[in-house]
């Protein structure tokens, strides 16, 4: 049997962490499963275990997979480059990175999966890649979804048709693989619910003059499945994301899979697990127009029974009724919320935090960045949850095509009033461009330190999020206790339940591995907390670890 090794660089930038760190991603997991279908046995490693502490073991194995964003490659040629020197066998690379083919050629890759990864490995490993074997070029050149070279041309052989939901539910996501990240016992788990996007609506706002809108309405009113395709070729979705063009419109899984994927999860020790989606209020609603594809963000309404029997299949697992394992959402679209929609998820996710994009405070600007959700949309919605005993996390981007004086007051008096509603988070981002978006040719946002109109977003923000802060001081929360802070090693980092900010906690080595209580004693950063252990509630970490 041969042995594989998926490098997960997803988030790691040129090799350090740019975003979160306790989150185990969907897609790994996905692609350890085609393996383990075929009889490849595989293990997952994050960047920095491979890097670190994987060195002498490289040899062992005979395929290396990466998955990766675009904004990884400088991670992702530190791994190739270090597989080079100490193995043989083909590199495998998956994920957005590849969405961007005129970006990659100059990784030391043996083949590329462009799009959804499933199908094209499962015909990867069927022409002998399942024996260590680089397929011929012949073999290459008939499978979809393949980027390859031939001396100096890299050549794709064309986008494969994105599955339908039968398919995807064929594919098994591997569970065992879990064990093989760090402190997985204390991480959020991602779970795909469903993949994809509803949103194909196309920016307004003028692009290259090879993308050109005419304003023909089809992406807002046509037949839908007339909207996948643009006549003026201007990628679906809004500008600055690439996931309905790279993986489609959505298409829900099955139910009993994803339940059986949690309780597999759970029983080697995970008690964390985020449900993922663009929008989880998109779930079943695709079943409602099949056999045409979801491809409006508004009709038709979220699918009440679906999501209802979704959730109450999950809650009734044992450990999560009893509440020893945590289940989070990802996000959801707020101009599908209203008020049975928010009664539905208060009785399972109360106190939870909801996950809503906003971007920007103007109208005008959301609609010309492709946008099937409004300023106004959030602030209802939001109004909504919050009489629900939800938790809305919103998100903002900084430095959008579009941004100007206007923009930039709107958004923060949206900001404002967030804040005065009392939305728990305000998260803001910088724009990068995404290969394959429609945004791709714009230059990335300027940094706040030199721009005076995104940096007054981002203080707006950070006003709201320090008073949040502020109001948990004296409060006394559930937390999982885990390694090392690494900017300052008398402290341990704490993962709150069911999640906000990260907690630090003086001298709590001997805690490691433990869900405790903790008093939150002082705030440390707009990102940080100080806390301090009060009483341990009983040990997270499985002693087989």
């Amino acid at each position: 049997m041969i042995k594989a090794l998926i490098v997960d660089c997803l988030g790691r930038g040129s090799g350090k962490r740019l975003s979160t760190v306790d989150v185990i991603g969907a897609g790994p997991r996905s692609i350890a499963g085609v393996l383990e279908k075929h009889k490849v046995y595989v293990n997952v490693k994050p960047f920095k275990e491979y890097i670190k502490t994987l060195r002498r073991k490289i040899k062992e194995y005979d395929i290396l997979l990466i998955s990766a964003m675009s904004q990884d490659i400088g991670a992702v040629k530190k791994a190739i480059d270090l597989w080079r020197k100490k193995a043989k066998g083909p590199v495998i690379l998956g994920g957005p990175i590849v969405f961007g083919i005129e970006n990659i050629g100059h990784l030391s890759f043996d083949i590329a999966v462009y799009g959804e990864g499933e199908a094209t490995l499962n015909e990867l490993l069927e022409n002998g890649l399942r024996d260590g074997i680089i397929p011929s070029l012949e073999a290459l050149s008939k499978i979809k979804g393949v980027v390859f070279r031939i001396g100096k041309k890299t050549l794709f052989t064309g986008a494969r048709k994105f599955m339908p939901r039968t398919m995807l539910d064929t594919y098994k996501p591997s569970t065992r693989v879990v064990k093989d990240y760090p402190q997985y016992w204390a991480y959020r788990v991602y779970v795909e619910i469903l993949r994809g996007c509803s949103n194909f609506y196309r920016p307004l706002i003028k692009l290259s003059t090879r993308a050109k809108c005419a304003n023909c309405n089809l992406c807002f009113e046509g037949p839908l499945e007339k909207r996948l395709k643009c006549p003026y070729n201007i990628p679906p979705g809004c500008g600055y994301c690439s996931v309905p063009a790279l993986y489609g419109p959505s298409r829900s899984r099955n139910i009993d899979a994803i339940v059986e994927e949690i309780k597999e999860l759970i029983r080697l020790g995970v008690t964390r697990v985020t449900l993922s989606a663009s929008d989880i209020l998109d779930y079943g609603r695709d079943w409602l127009v099949e056999p045409k594809p979801l491809t409006d963000p508004y009709n038709p309404p979220a699918n009440i029974d679906a999501l209802r029997s979704l959730f109450e299949k999950i809650f009734s697992i044992p450990e999560v009724s009893s509440g020893e394992v945590t289940i989070l959402l990802e996000n959801i679209r707020a101009n599908l919320v209203n008020n049975e929609v928010a009664k539905l998820l208060s009785k399972y996710f109360k106190n939870t935090p909801i996950h809503m994009g906003c971007e920007t405070g103007s109208d005008l600007h959301a609609k010309l960045i492709g946008r099937p959700v409004l300023p106004s949309d959030v602030l209802k919605a939001t109004k909504i949850l919050i009489k629900y005993g939800l938790k809305p996390y919103i998100y903002f981007i900084h430095g959008l095509p579009g941004q100007n004086i206007e923009t930039v007051r709107k958004t923060v008096k949206m900001i404002r009033e967030l804040g005065r509603l009392g939305v728990e988070k305000i998260t803001t981002y910088r724009f990068t461009p995404l290969p394959g978006t429609a945004f791709e040719n714009f230059p990335p946002g300027t940094p706040i330190t030199k721009d005076k109109l995104s940096r007054a977003i981002v203080d707006a923000a950070n006003k709201v999020n320090m008073m949040r802060k502020e109001n948990l001081v004296g409060k006394t929360v559930e937390a999982i206790v885990v390694n090392k802070y690494h900017k300052d090693r008398r402290f341990n980092v704490a993962y709150p339940l069911p999640h906000g900010p990260v907690i630090l906690i003086e001298n709590a080595d001997k805690y490691y591995g433990f869900k405790v209580k903790v008093k939150i004693v002082k705030v440390a950063s707009e990102r940080t907390v100080l806390g301090r252990i009060v009483s341990i509630v009983r040990r997270i970490k499985p002693l087989s670890f």
